[in-house]
């Protein structure tokens, strides 16, 4: 994992090194030879994303579930936290055809941090999830004069070849589960895959009413490894359910991975903006269904399997987000960092988040804040 890591750094200093490498043109120029490192409309992640390249804030009631409860509360919900720390960073952008089409190289990183604010005595954090990857590739076709069509002002096609997603539990929370004798006390979940969306109506105006469909996914590159293993410092690799069997890594330890499964996940996504206000406000309505794996291991189990358990496929679930709120526009400045927006997001689903991905009708509601 760490190799993996490492590997995907490397690769994105080596991107913005040679982009920097590269002479700015001159504005006369630019409708030929493009432009380095200038913000583009088209291409960022919506409002009720699950995994969002952007910042946000999620504040409120979350439910408890066994597992994931470091204070052992008996409540059914309680106070907890999600910050998303991301961002989409413009490398080379152009347009053609007196801006019929467009097309973006972008780079992409982002953060999510999970704490549990109801545990008064040490305000745990519970996971915390990076992903990154290689530049994304993003080409948007601006139906102008005979082309267009009613109700469609636009489509793009963004495609990532390389992606990276690695997780890690809360200090706190490992602690935890090692005194408490679990069998698994860390899984780790760590995956390479690639990712396609087509999106139609981008909301490049953002001053403009508009109507935003999105359908994306995303596929493993290494199915037969799934999307988690064990390895025998973390826990009893025979508690893991899986067609692959058990081997010894490089460092001498036992390892197994997780089952294979159906190894992508697709979404649909909707979102609305009204028109702004001369105050710089509008409205905003965004949603998204998604289908992924629910990892098929329990949390709760402290009895250790005597023979490697028997081969499941990690069933899958529907999630659901939505997020209700209003935008607030920076007048005479549309860049990164422009747009402001508060609002309720709720979500339902298995949980979203690392290891907790085996939790199911994990269910969220409470004040978000996006700042992008």
């Amino acid at each position: 994992m760490t190799k993996r890591i490492i590997s995907a750094l490397v690769l994105l200093c080596i991107t913005t090194a040679v982009c920097r490498s590269v002479e700015l043109v001159p504005d006369s120029v630019a409708y030929r030879a493009g432009k380095w490192y200038q913000y583009v409309p088209y291409g960022h992640s919506l409002y009720a994303d699950a995994q969002p390249e952007y910042m946000r804030m999620d504040m409120g009631a979350v439910s408890y579930a066994p597992g994931a409860n470091y204070g052992g509360s008996t409540a059914r919900y309680g106070a907890q936290m999600f910050a998303v720390f991301g961002a989409r960073i413009s490398i080379w952008s152009m347009d053609l055809q007196n801006r019929r089409f467009g097309l973006n190289v972008s780079q992409t990183a982002a953060a999510y941090l999970w704490m549990d604010l109801s545990e008064h005595t040490t305000v745990p954090v519970v996971n915390t999830d990076y992903r990154i990857g290689v530049p994304t590739f993003t080409f948007i076709h601006r139906l102008q004069g005979k082309e267009a069509v009613p109700f469609l002002k636009n489509y793009s096609i963004q495609f990532c070849p390389f992606k990276h997603e690695s997780t890690h539990i809360g200090d706190e929370m490992v602690l935890q589960r090692v005194d408490r004798g679990y069998a698994l006390r860390r899984v780790n979940v760590s995956y390479n895959y690639m990712e396609l969306n087509v999106t139609l109506n981008e909301p490049e105006d953002r001053y403009s009413s508009n109507h935003t469909f999105r359908l994306g996914g995303f596929v493993l590159l290494d199915p037969k490894q799934g999307w988690y293993f064990i390895d025998s410092r973390d826990g009893d690799v025979n508690n893991i359910a899986s067609n692959n069997p058990i081997h010894t890594n490089s460092a001498g330890l036992s390892e197994r991975y997780g089952p294979s499964g159906l190894p992508f996940e697709v979404w649909l996504q909707y979102q609305y903006q009204s028109d702004c206000s001369r105050h710089g406000f509008q409205a905003i309505v965004s949603a998204e269904v998604r289908n992924r794996a629910r990892y098929g291991y329990s949390l709760t189990e402290t009895e250790h399997a005597a023979t490697p358990r028997e081969s499941v496929a990690d069933p899958r679930r529907f999630t659901y987000s939505v997020f209700v709120g209003a935008r607030y526009n920076m007048p005479h400045y549309d860049g990164y960092f422009s747009r402001f927006a508060i609002g309720i997001r709720a979500y339902h689903g298995n949980c979203p988040y690392g290891m907790f991905r085996s939790i199911d009708n994990f269910s969220h509601i409470g004040f978000c804040v996006v700042y992008q």
